[in-house]
């Protein structure tokens, strides 16, 4: 005797949605695991062109990114600064500001800012290339030379994604600093001295190491994700589609990578 049993449909929702989440999670796993086989042909590329396609992916993703990134860390430094002048004097830690710019935007705004605006830019771009280079029979054309195109495609975008978040993570920081004192000497006034001495203070190797840390983590996940997304579509009308989820699940794990390494570190 059989007895059948009703289950809700928000139930089976939520086990449906596990269950896709561990295919999904499961898919990139074997997706990473080729990737790493594939390193045992790298003898085999021409590494002429792919110090061209790290070249021009690096001006994509670090230079070209310049100016919002500089024109955001100088609205986020100027705000924190004037934030932390006005309200500081009224519990009388007026003398923390270095502290607290360290703590705020050099270990969490910085390479998480930065990491956002690689990911809507570069990462969205590299996911739309990839998928437009499938769906024209590009990356085919490659395989049917003999080139492994998972280790051509992948691994200069990654050499290149390191480098250029390293160094707008630097960069994010200096404007952040200087240019935001620059920008709240108008409503705040803090002596130069002081303000570079309370900066200096409060950095320790920790937060060097941290952001060396998250620059080499980021670099390898935002053009890995978006790789692995740009080749899934099967047809021109998936791949907005895709591009979309490589964004939106990049920035997922970004934030909650970024809150563990913290957690990590700091706890």
């Amino acid at each position: 005797m059989y007895v059948s049993v009703n289950v809700p449909g928000f139930i089976k929702k939520i086990v449906q949605r596990i269950l896709s989440t561990w295919n999904g999670v499961q898919s990139f796993y074997f997706y990473v695991v080729s990737i790493i086989k594939s390193f045992k042909s790298i003898r085999y590329l021409r590494f002429r062109s792919l110090y061209s396609i790290v070249v021009n992916q690096t001006r994509f993703t670090g230079i070209d990114a310049l100016p919002l990134l500089m024109i955001i860390a100088l609205m986020l430094g100027g705000t924190v600064i004037i934030q932390a002048h006005t309200n500081f004097p009224k519990f009388g830690i007026e003398s923390f500001i270095g502290n607290l710019l360290v703590i705020i935007i050099a270990r969490e705004l910085g390479p998480l800012a930065t990491a956002m605006i690689v990911v809507s830019r570069s990462g969205s771009a590299i996911a739309a290339e990839i998928a437009t280079q499938t769906q024209n029979r590009e990356i085919l054309s490659l395989e049917l030379m003999g080139i492994d195109t998972k280790l051509y495609i992948i691994l200069p975008r990654i050499i290149a994604s390191i480098i250029a978040i390293f160094s707008l993570i630097i960069i994010f920081d200096i404007v952040a600093f200087f240019g935001g004192y620059l920008l709240s000497i108008s409503t705040v006034y803090i002596p130069i001295g002081v303000f570079i001495q309370t900066l200096l203070d409060a950095f320790s190797f920790n937060d060097l190491f941290l952001t060396i840390l998250k620059s080499l983590i980021y670099g390898i996940l935002i053009p890995l994700i978006a790789c692995y997304y740009g080749l899934k579509p099967r047809s021109n009308f998936e791949i907005p589609i895709y591009v979309s989820q490589a964004v939106v699940r990049t920035l997922l794990v970004i934030f909650v990578i970024n809150a563990f390494i913290s957690a990590l570190f700091y706890f």
